[in-house]
């Protein structure tokens, strides 16, 4: 597998940093891939403490916790021992350039946004219009069936996490609608877990789905991580869906992320003498989600390139080359972007061609 300097760079500079660390963003984003050679010279105190200084000074008193991090770290990695254990496992990295309406997505992130993901299968799913759909490991018979029939409804590819119970349930019957479904891992793509998923995973990623992380390969999944995790599944949907949660649940960590991402959140309420719809019925009472009832009709939130193409289309613009110039979308994904509009219910009559 080819990679560019910059991009090898790019994978050495994941490896140094925890996921979601704003001040290894700010310094990427000031120094770029030269982050690396910044170290291995000894010149990074200096210059980020100077850009620091420059742009962002209330980043400064974490800085020396950062070089220590970073120091410590940069002569484990190896980039070719990282891209061959992800090639082992049918997996490869994926960059900010190759999945530009994703990335379009983690922008909303801002300075917690990922450097590239790890990905097995068709990480494209995410490019379209997919709603994210989350809730508790120990689900009930009745949260698995919402699970079910919320999916049915919806009828867009799901992103989740992968784990037992609604995330699975999620995951299945995505897949059993023939829907493309993808699950964001808290560890390496090597370090897929749960383990007793794993066979619901291959199948994902066999059905045009994916199975990614943001995490170099052989890094273990923990609490921390999982948290983090939460944020990618959050920005990478157009909405988020909570089937069923405790009260206190990572379910409403996900929603948090979502909302911060502009994206709407809904929750299936429960009885309050529920006690695995207590953390549906809290965001629902906070204001942090609305309440979903699973004979609502379907709307979900349109794509930001989505939105371009069609405010595009009302001021005028009717063939791929128009579009294209007031919208600055790619002439060769506008027919999909028109197909996804009328899919939400956007109805745009057929472009006239070139």
């Amino acid at each position: 597998m080819y990679l560019s300097k910059e991009q090898e760079n790019t994978i050495i500079w994941s490896a140094l940093s925890e996921p979601g660390d704003a001040l290894a963003y700010l310094i990427f984003l000031f120094r770029g891939a030269e982050a690396v050679s910044d170290i291995r010279t000894g010149r990074a105190k200096k210059l980020w403490s100077k850009v620091l200084e420059d742009s962002a000074p209330e980043y400064l008193a974490g800085l020396p916790a950062m070089l220590e991090r970073v120091s410590l770290r940069l002569p484990k990695v190896h980039v070719g021992i990282l891209v061959e254990r992800a090639v082992r496992w049918n997996a490869r990295p994926v960059f900010p350039e190759d999945h530009k309406s994703l990335w379009g997505k983690f922008a909303d992130l801002e300075l917690h946004q990922p450097y590239l993901l790890w990905a097995a299968g068709e990480v494209s799913v995410l490019d379209q219009s997919v709603v994210s759909v989350v809730g508790t490991r120990e689900a009930s018979a009745k949260g698995l069936q919402n699970a079910r029939k919320l999916v049915k409804q919806i009828g867009f590819p799901v992103v989740s996490g992968g784990a037992k119970g609604i995330d699975a349930a999620a995951h299945q019957a995505a897949l059993d609608l023939g829907l493309p479904t993808v699950a964001f891992m808290a560890g390496g793509i090597d370090r897929a877990y749960p383990q007793e998923n794993w066979e619901l995973f291959h199948k994902m990623v066999r059905s045009s789905g994916a199975l990614v992380s943001e995490l170099v390969p052989f890094t273990a999944p923990s609490r921390f991580r999982f948290l983090q995790r939460n944020r990618l599944i959050a920005a990478a949907g157009n909405s988020t869906f909570v089937v069923e949660a405790g009260y206190r649940s990572g379910s409403k960590n996900t929603a948090t992320h979502a909302r911060a991402c502009g994206r709407e959140v809904f929750a299936i309420p429960g009885s309050f003498s529920d006690t695995s719809a207590q953390g549906c019925n809290a965001m629902i009472k906070e204001g942090l989600a609305k309440p979903w009832m699973l004979n609502a009709r379907v709307q979900v939130e349109e794509s930001m390139d989505a939105k371009r193409v069609l405010d595009a289309y009302r001021d005028g613009a009717r063939t791929p080359s128009e579009i294209s110039a007031e919208s600055g979308i790619r002439i060769t994904d506008i027919q999909r972007l028109l197909s996804e509009l009328n899919s939400l219910g956007d109805f745009i009559p057929a472009v006239t061609k070139l």
